[in-house]
């Protein structure tokens, strides 16, 4: 924090001298127009009028010698992690004569999982990366209800697979996991975005910078879910492979069943954190713990029934990882209650709000 002092200018007007460093970051210079509003609590909000111009900051030119990064998994992670922080330009480059297939393997696939990541150049021994994607360009609720959305087709997807006996069906899995990876990215590098220009939060929905850590809370939340799908869509595809669906259609059915019951909470969880409702994330807190302990019954079952050993390994393993989704949609509702009490409305009649002098 720092004080500053007001001088005067004229018979009546006082003027404050802003930050240099502030200046420098927006690249504002005098004659530059800025918007000042003043917000509830009484402070002002100072920024550039062309903030959309203003967004992207400066540029950094990153390279990452390939030659020095040895270790398993290295050099993955780190160019996930140039995007998460916003860097939009990325030189991989070798001192020998020509970089390993194994390196030119592991870059195309992480170009393929960041979106809006494209390799501009590429010779035998250098590949520059560049990210065109604008994480300003979507708010944080088009990117955590796409998210939302893609869980709920997963869910239906492993139905379908495990009611029709298509594992075309639960193949598709995979792919959503991925598209929810891509997403996931996109958000962190936004949340990131954001935190190193707080003036960015109004264009991406984000309503107060306190917000930022819920958001990066949720995202990775649902990551997570997806995570969950992707490891039931592979149980399910060995289950198949070992049984059909009138072997084990009672189970098969409950489990279809539970499915069921989980889109219907996931689309619950959409509409609780698309209108702030309390109500609604309240009623999914408690569905989410019916179905607890709707599942640890269903694996009593499965235990009880099944002599196949790796069936029914398989089958509890389905029904624990749907619950741990289940859980990690929780999180979601947790964080909703907590932002709807920020600002208490007449549609929460429990909870009224008197201001104290």
């Amino acid at each position: 924090m720092e004080v500053r002092t007001l001088l005067r200018l004229g018979k009546s007007s006082l003027v404050v001298v802003l930050p240099k460093d502030w200046l420098k970051e927006l690249d504002l210079k005098a004659g530059d127009k800025v918007v000042v509003t003043q917000e509830e609590d009484g402070t002002l909000k100072i920024l550039p009028s062309n903030i959309e111009t203003k967004k992207n900051g400066r540029k950094i030119n990153i390279t990452i010698n390939v030659d020095n990064c040895s270790e398993p998994n290295l050099i993955e992670r780190i160019l996930v992690g140039n995007y998460l922080v916003g860097n939009d330009f990325i030189n991989i480059v070798s001192t020998k004569s020509i970089l390993s297939p194994d390196y030119l393997k592991t870059i195309r696939k992480i170009v393929n999982k960041l979106r809006g990541v494209e390799i501009v150049e590429h010779t035998t021994n250098k590949i520059v990366l560049q990210c065109v994607a604008d994480p300003i360009k979507f708010t944080i609720s088009n990117i955590l209800n796409r998210m939302l959305s893609l869980i709920i087709s997963a869910l239906d997807y492993i139905k379908r697979g495990l009611r029709e006996d298509n594992r075309d069906y639960i193949k598709e899995v995979f792919y959503i996991e991925e598209e929810i990876d891509r997403l996931y990215w996109l958000a962190i590098r936004q949340i990131l975005t954001v935190q190193k220009n707080r003036a960015l939060t109004k264009l991406v929905g984000i309503e107060s910078p306190l917000h930022l850590v819920g958001n990066r809370t949720i995202v990775k939340t649902l990551e997570m879910a997806s995570d969950y799908l992707e490891d039931v869509a592979k149980d399910t595809l060995d289950v198949l492979n070992l049984v059909s669906y009138n072997e084990y259609s009672e189970i098969f059915d409950e489990i279809v069943g539970l499915i069921d019951k989980l889109e219907d909470v996931a689309s619950d969880v959409i509409r609780s954190y698309s209108g702030l409702d309390l109500k609604t994330a309240n009623d999914v807190l408690n569905q989410i713990n019916g179905l607890e302990k709707y599942g640890r019954e269903l694996i009593e079952k499965i235990m009880s029934s099944t002599t196949n050993v790796k069936i029914g390994v398989l089958l509890v393993r389905i029904v624990t990882r749907l619950i741990d989704m289940t859980r990690s949609l929780s999180i979601v509702c947790e964080i909703v209650i907590n932002r709807a009490l920020e600002f208490p409305s007449d549609k929460i009649s429990c909870v009224k709000i008197q201001q104290i002098d």
